[in-house]
């Protein structure tokens, strides 16, 4: 894990469909490749002072919502990923809600992981009803 740090603002980024690709049949997780815009912008944020915290929902459905195996069995496994790709994050949640095949989040301060690449920090706090 990347050094502590302390800063007031954090971006909560997704796993699953954010940092990587969802995984079909036949791939393995540790294999995914990551994207590669999405972690130059993170790099970009952490050098501005936001704090990022990996969520995740991997394997909640898997096993059934157990935290305890999911402390055990999946976040040991997504910090090696997140390690070998060099995503910088400074805490890591597992365990987030699954919504389903056709379920989704609603949120009022999301931000997709195309709009974050892309956006001026001006343009995604505008974005969330931040504007300066």
């Amino acid at each position: 894990m990347n050094e502590p740090t302390n800063y007031a603002d954090t971006i909560y980024v997704d796993l699953d469909g954010t940092l990587c690709p969802i995984k079909r049949e036949g791939e393995h997780y540790a294999d995914l490749p990551v994207n590669a815009p999405l972690v130059a912008r993170l790099r970009r944020a952490r050098e501005q002072g936001f704090q990022i915290v990996v969520y995740t929902a991997r394997n909640v459905r898997t096993h059934a919502g157990d935290m305890s195996r999911l402390t055990a069995i999946t976040a040991p496994a997504v910090l090696a990923w997140l390690d070998k790709n060099a995503v910088p994050y400074d805490g890591l949640i597992v365990g987030k809600p699954w919504p389903g095949p056709r379920g989704f989040y609603v949120d009022d301060k999301a931000v997709r992981p195309d709009e974050f690449a892309k956006m001026s920090d001006a343009e995604i706090q505008a974005l969330i009803g931040n504007a300066q």
